[in-house]
């Protein structure tokens, strides 16, 4: 899969060719289409069954059951799906925290995808965000105070650990694509949600007429958010230098290098390049909030020579003396995730690790080694980082260590998996 580039623009008189569109996704594993039966992701739908050079297809929709018509809904998808020649799986969400329920919905749908995409070897997840949907993406970010980074809205392809998510109709409008979904004369879905003005989006969305007027239509405002984004992919090619010039990345995943090295450099660049560390180290799919970035920066410089200085920040650990830092890991306070594991299957955990689960008679877990064993000791590591690594469980006890891991104490009988680190990888991609 290649890097992530500009999305096609809609040409004068109707939609670009699909093998025009989707160019950036020739030649992958599969995909997993987010369709939720409304005209823009019906939209999408089609368009990709007109595709001769799809990679193999799944389409996707999830019922999170929060309306009494969402089931019937979920039919309708998994129907259009067969009359356009494409398989699809319905995905039953359980129940949402309180609180913000749209984010959580949406954390949870983006999750349960994910998961999807890893079962059947698919690299990316497809959705249908338009041009309108990233002029008030860039509505929004102004609201916030948002810096490039923020302001670039959202791009046509991110990485979020070992999957990508791909929109490849961030150049095309609304209104191409709802004519394309009506002319087809499937049955589309309609979303309450979408008029109700409780949530930002929707108040965006009603500001977009009188904007407008005044020349900033979703095509220019779009426009703007993309050189935005092709500024701020500039900056992380300066960042991903500091990174990988300055910096060394562990086998285990923690970074270490010179603090002058970010001292030193520009504060934009030392802050994004801080930023993308403690995502990376911590497995987070987001950055550090930029106020949060500039105190920890400010504090590791003004640190008294000789002394350690230490913060926690992100789910990492950020420790400097004398001239260094390192970030890695951090346990927490509710330690890190434990989840199942299906023998034989190759799984993403903490969003730091790609485990091949061994194969076994048994149920498994994977877990962190605090807490299957926290008193084990590993050389050349101290055991604060060696408890946020993976371990396996079998009913609940120890079974499997990570391959090269070597215990202080060699006589342990467990047996060992692959588990790769992929901090180094996620810091060649941008997590925005």
């Amino acid at each position: 899969m290649s890097r992530p580039g500009t999305s096609a623009a809609e040409p004068r008189g109707g939609l670009p060719a699909p093998s025009l569109l989707f160019s950036e996704l020739r030649g992958t594993s599969g995909l997993v289409l987010a369709v939720s039966g409304g005209p823009d992701s019906t939209a999408l739908m089609l368009l990709v069954s007109r595709w001769n050079e799809r990679p193999p297809v799944l389409v996707a929709t999830v019922d999170h059951g929060l309306r009494p018509e969402s089931a019937a809904e979920a039919g309708t998808v998994a129907a259009n799906a067969a009359r356009l020649g494409l398989s699809c799986r319905v995905l039953r969400l359980g129940r949402l925290p309180a609180g913000n329920r749209q984010a959580a919905a949406r954390s949870a749908r983006y999750r349960a995808l994910a998961d999807l995409a890893r079962e059947v070897d698919a690299e990316a997840i497809v959705t249908a965000h338009h041009r309108e949907d990233q002029a008030e993406t860039f509505l929004m970010r102004i609201a916030r105070g948002s810096g490039v980074y923020g302001l670039g809205a959202m791009r046509p392809m991110v990485r979020t650990g070992d999957i990508a998510i791909a929109r490849p109709l961030l150049g095309v409008s609304r209104s191409a694509l709802h004519r394309l979904a009506s002319a087809s004369g499937l049955p589309l879905a309609g979303d309450p949600s979408n008029e109700d003005e409780r949530y930002e989006r929707v108040r965006m969305r009603r500001l977009q007429p009188a904007l407008d007027r005044h020349g900033l239509d979703a095509e220019r405002l779009a426009g703007t958010a993309d050189r935005l984004a092709r500024a701020a992919d500039a900056l992380d090619a300066c960042c991903e230098r500091l990174v990988f010039d300055a910096c060394s990345i562990s086998e285990w995943g923690s970074v270490t290098g010179p603090l002058e090295a970010l001292t030193e450099a520009h504060e934009e660049i030392a802050e994004r390049s801080l930023a993308r560390m403690l995502a990376a180290v911590a497995g987070a799919d987001y950055t550090p909030e930029h106020a949060s970035i500039g105190s920890l920066l400010g504090a590791l410089a003004a640190g008294p020579a000789g002394e350690r200085v230490r913060r926690t920040l992100h789910g990492a650990v950020v420790t400097a003396s004398g001239g260094l830092f390192e970030i890695r890991r951090e346990w927490g306070r509710a330690g890190l995730p434990t989840m199942p594991a299906r023998p034989a299957e190759t799984i993403v955990w903490d969003g730091r690790f790609r485990i091949s689960v061994p194969n076994a008679d048994a149920v498994l877990e994977i877990a962190p080694i605090g807490l299957a064993a926290p008193l084990l000791a590993f050389e050349g590591m101290t055991r604060g980082a060696a408890r946020t690594l993976p371990a396996i469980l079998r009913d609940g006890r120890l079974a499997a260590l990570p391959a090269g891991l070597r215990p202080v104490r060699p006589a342990i009988p467990v047996a060992s998996f692959e588990a790769a680190c992929l901090v180094r990888e996620r810091l060649h991609r941008s997590t925005v």
